[in-house]
């Protein structure tokens, strides 16, 4: 029973989490001139360049969320 509780927790932790990071297209992330990933403003991969952008436009580029400060990432619903 206990395990069931614990499982349920983690499921609603994720399922908060997923719902916190999304976001809609006018969200403002940031690029790099040559990078493949959008950022959030703190990144430390940002050292070289930071170019603003809205999260919709770096999805339409094909760009994809940096892993180590973790973006928001588009709302299905947009």
């Amino acid at each position: 029973m206990k395990i069931k509780k614990i499982l349920a927790v983690v499921f609603l932790f994720l399922f908060v989490a997923v719902i916190a990071f999304a976001a809609s297209a006018d969200t403002v992330v940031y690029i790099t001139k040559t990078g493949i990933m959008y950022h959030r403003v703190n990144c430390s991969s940002l050292r070289q360049s930071k170019i603003q952008i809205t999260l919709g436009d770096a999805v339409k580029k094909g760009l994809n969320p940096c892993s180590r400060c973790n973006p928001p990432v588009l709302d299905d619903e947009d």
